[in-house]
């Protein structure tokens, strides 16, 4: 089934209303970005294949994403949109530490980071 992209926006629209709706659609982007990568990566590797998903969260947008990622047979398939995720993760752990070490308080580097991020933190994280 073919759809333009006007007709997949009216989807991506309408699903916006639920009570996951962009959480949801985030998580369908990332792993159909990873499916993707996958194929164009097994067309290159003659012999090896894909071999189903392993499970993988992040966080985006103040939420944590909950993702299947793809897996080729001999472990070779690493999705550069992960690599993008980390990196935004290890940013995230940079800031807190270095405005907790500028003299904030845990308190403090959480409502940051729930300015910043629309989500409040805890102190534990």
């Amino acid at each position: 089934m073919n759809f333009t992209k006007e007709q997949l926006s009216d989807v991506f629209i309408r699903h916006l209303d639920r009570e996951r709706g962009l959480q949801d659609l985030m998580e369908l982007m990332i792993e159909s970005m990873m499916q993707a990568e996958r194929r164009d990566f097994l067309d290159s590797q003659p012999g090896n294949k894909g071999n189903g998903y392993r499970r993988g969260k992040s966080y985006g947008q103040g939420r944590v994403l909950e993702f299947r990622i793809p897996r080729d047979r001999y472990g070779n398939f690493h999705p550069t949109i992960l690599a993008l995720l980390r990196d935004q993760e290890v940013e995230c752990e940079q800031l807190a530490s270095s405005l907790y070490c500028k003299g904030l308080t845990q308190s403090q580097v959480g409502e940051v980071f729930g300015e910043v991020y629309g989500k409040h933190y805890s102190k534990a994280r």
